[in-house]
C-alpha cells in the first residue's frame, strides 16, 4: 500500500503535466518528444506496483519498461534535434558545420573494421557525426528488446543473474555496452551544441534522463549482487530463486518511491512556459549577464571615469555665469577649448606645461577605462545610464559647493 501510495501521487502528478503541455501545445514538434519522455513516470510507477502485487506478471512487466526505457534515450536525443531544427534536420547539420568549421566538432568514432573517412566539407563533417550520434542511440533501441527478450526466455527455464553457464550474465554485459555506446552519441550531440541549448538548460533534462536509467538498469544490478551476497552464505537449496526474488521486490518498491520524485522533478525540468513565445529571448537575455556585471562592476566603472574627469578639470573649472561676465568685461576675449560637462561648469583646456602633463597621464588612464567599459556587457543600460548619471549629478553638485 505504501509503494501503491506514491506510484499514485506520482502518476497523478505525472498527468497533470502532461495535460499541461498538451493545452499548451505552441511547438508541437517538440513538446510531442517531452510529452513521450514524461510519460516514463506512469509506465514506471504503474508497473513497478503491479509487479508488486502481481509476482508472476513482473518478469513481464519489467520487459515493458526496458523497452521504454531504450525508446526514451533516442527520443531525448531527438528532442534536441527538434529544438534546434524544429523538424529540419538540414538547419541542424548547417549549425553542426559552423562547429565542424571552427574544428571544434571531431569526427565520428573510428572502429578497426570502419574505413579511413574523409570529409569534402565541414557540412559533411557534420552529417557524419550526427549520423554517427543517432545511430548509436538507435542501436539500443532495437538491442534492448532482443536482450530483455532472451532474459525473459531464460528466466523461465533458471532464474539467475551470476551464473557464467547462464545467458542471463552475456545478456547483461551486451546490454551495458549498449547503454555506454547510446549515452556515448548522446553525449557527443550535446557538448558539441551545448552553446546553442544553454537557454532550455539541457544539461537538468539529461540528468533526469541518466537518472531514470541508474534507477532502473544500475540499481538492479547492485541490488541483485547484494541479494546474491546474502542468500548464497546460506545452505538453502532454493538461494538463488529467493534471492532473485527479493532483489525484484525491492526493485519495484524502489522504483514506486523514485518515480514520485522524478515526476515533481520533472515539472520545473519541462515546463511548458519554455515553449511560449519570448520566453528564449527573455532567458538569452538573462544568460549575457555575466557575474561581474552582477556586481555592478559597469556603474564602477563609470563611476571612475567621472571622477577623473573632474579631477582633470578641477584646476580650470569656471561657471557659465562667470564665463559670461569675464566675456562682457574683456569685450574679445573669450575662453578657447572648453569643455561644459552637465551645463553647470567648464573645463579650460589651455593650461601650462605642468598641467598640460597631468591632463595628458589623466587621459591614458582614461582611455584603459574605455576598453574596460567595451568589455562589460550592456545588459542593463538603462538601470546603469540612471546610476551613473545620479553619480555625476551628485559630484558635480559637491564640486560646485
Amino acid at each position: 500500500q505504501f509503494a501503491g501510495t506514491f506510484a499514485i501521487l506520482g502518476s497523478l502528478i505525472s498527468f497533470w503535466h502532461i495535460s499541461g503541455h498538451v493545452r499548451k501545445l505552441n511547438e508541437p514538434i517538440v513538446q510531442r518528444k517531452i510529452i513521450a519522455i514524461m510519460w516514463m513516470i506512469p509506465i514506471y510507477s504503474v508497473s513497478s506496483w503491479l509487479g508488486l502485487v502481481f509476482v508472476d506478471a513482473q518478469i513481464y512487466l519489467l520487459f515493458l519498461k526496458d523497452v521504454y526505457e531504450a525508446y526514451v534515450i533516442y527520443t531525448f536525443l531527438a528532442l534536441l534535434i527538434a529544438i534546434l531544427g524544429r523538424g529540419d534536420r538540414n538547419e541542424v547539420i548547417e549549425l553542426l558545420s559552423k562547429h565542424a568549421d571552427l574544428d571544434h566538432l571531431k569526427p565520428p568514432m573510428k572502429f578497426l573494421c570502419s574505413p579511413e573517412q574523409i570529409f569534402q566539407s565541414p557540412r559533411h563533417k557534420a552529417e557524419a557525426v550526427l549520423d554517427q550520434c543517432q545511430y548509436f542511440c538507435m542501436q539500443f533501441v532495437f538491442l534492448r528488446p532482443i536482450t530483455s527478450g532472451v532474459i525473459v526466455i531464460s528466466d523461465s527455464f533458471y532464474e539467475n543473474r551470476w551464473e557464467l553457464t547462464m545467458p542471463q550474465v552475456y545478456m547483461t554485459l551486451i546490454t551495458n555496452v549498449s547503454i555506454f555506446f547510446a549515452f556515448t552519441g548522446l553525449m557527443r550531440f550535446y557538448h558539441a551544441m551545448k552553446d546553442e541549448l544553454i537557454w532550455c538548460n539541457p544539461f537538468s533534462k539529461f540528468l533526469c534522463i541518466k537518472g531514470i536509467v541508474f534507477v532502473t538498469f544500475w540499481q538492479s544490478v547492485a541490488i541483485s549482487f547484494i541479494a546474491h551476497a546474502i542468500y548464497e552464505d546460506n545452505d538453502d537449496l532454493q538461494a538463488d530463486e529467493k534471492s532473485m526474488e527479493w532483489s525484484k521486490r525491492a526493485q519495484s518498491f524502489l522504483i514506486c518511491l523514485e518515480m514520485f520524485v522524478f515526476a515533481i522533478a520533472h515539472c520545473f525540468v519541462f515546463p511548458t512556459e519554455e515553449w511560449e513565445s519570448g520566453y528564449r529571448e527573455k532567458e538569452e537575455r538573462r544568460i549575457k549577464a555575466t557575474f561581474g556585471d552582477s556586481l555592478a562592476l559597469r556603474d564602477f566603472v563609470k563611476d571612475v571615469k567621472t571622477v577623473m574627469n573632474s579631477r582633470k578639470g578641477n584646476r580650470y573649472r569656471i561657471t557659465k555665469k562667470d564665463q559670461l561676465s569675464v566675456s562682457e568685461s574683456n569685450d574679445n576675449k573669450a575662453v578657447s577649448k572648453s569643455l561644459i560637462i552637465d551645463d553647470r561648469f567648464e573645463i579650460d583646456d589651455n593650461s601650462d606645461d605642468d598641467d598640460g602633463e597631468s591632463v595628458q597621464g589623466w587621459s591614458r588612464i582614461e582611455e584603459y577605462i574605455d576598453i574596460i567599459d567595451e568589455e562589460v556587457p550592456h545588459e542593463n543600460n538603462s538601470m546603469s545610464s540612471c546610476v551613473g548619471d545620479t553619480a555625476l549629478d551628485s559630484l558635480n553638485s559637491a564640486q560646485i559647493v
